[in-house]
């Protein structure tokens, strides 16, 4: 019986070299295992789909009213060092945000209410927050802008949406980093506290 690693040449064993069966046996293995290697691993990620970059960051209510005034949609907004701004008719409401209104709004009763919600904004961020009683009165000057708004536009299918027009006003009216701020100070202020639903008429 020959010994398992002899070379037997026979021509019932041997190739065309003369090579034993068990070296060609180890040189096809080899062969395959390189082939498997470049298959896997020579191009790393091979056979995988680019990933999805993620999308954009949604811009925030400043920067969406800062496209609106470069696209003309929206008027040029005054931001002077002042959390009040410009209010030369003292009715409550800066003067480029009555403007906006005066435009936008012409059914008499949109257009009260508007103002309304604008006024009740405006004294959110003027009102002093370490008084309870002018803390108190400026949440239901709001609560009141809100029910008028709620009677002024019925539902969200019209023209102009209430929902639209309370973001535009809000977004309008802290329209600077220090009218927000403010804004925010107020809403924390208020914070905890209960609102009850006007009584009476509640448009101005």
């Amino acid at each position: 019986m020959p010994d398992a690693f002899t070379n037997d040449t026979s021509p019932a064993t041997a190739g065309v070299s003369g090579a034993p069966r068990w070296r060609r046996g180890l040189a096809l293995l080899a062969l395959c295992t390189g082939l498997a290697l470049a298959g896997c691993g020579g191009g790393k990620g091979a056979g995988t789909s680019p990933k999805t970059p993620p999308p954009p960051p949604e811009p925030t209510p400043q920067e969406k009213i800062a496209q609106l005034e470069a696209s003309g949609q929206l008027p040029q907004l005054e931001r002077l060092p002042l959390i009040g701004g410009v209010d030369a008719d003292n009715d409550g409401v800066r003067d480029d945000i009555a403007d906006h209104i005066r435009k936008t709004y012409t059914d008499p009763v949109q257009y009260r209410a508007a103002m309304q919600m604008a006024r009740a904004f405006q004294l959110a961020l003027l009102t002093d927050l370490h008084d309870a009683i002018a803390l108190r009165e400026a949440s239901h000057a709001s609560n009141r802008a809100i029910v008028c708004a709620i009677s002024a536009f019925p539902g969200d299918s019209g023209r102009i949406s209430r929902s639209r027009m309370l973001r535009e006003l809000e977004s309008m009216t802290t329209n600077t980093k220090e009218r927000l701020q403010a804004y925010l100070a107020y809403n924390k202020a208020q914070s905890g506290s209960v609102s009850t639903e006007p009584e009476g008429a509640a448009c101005d």
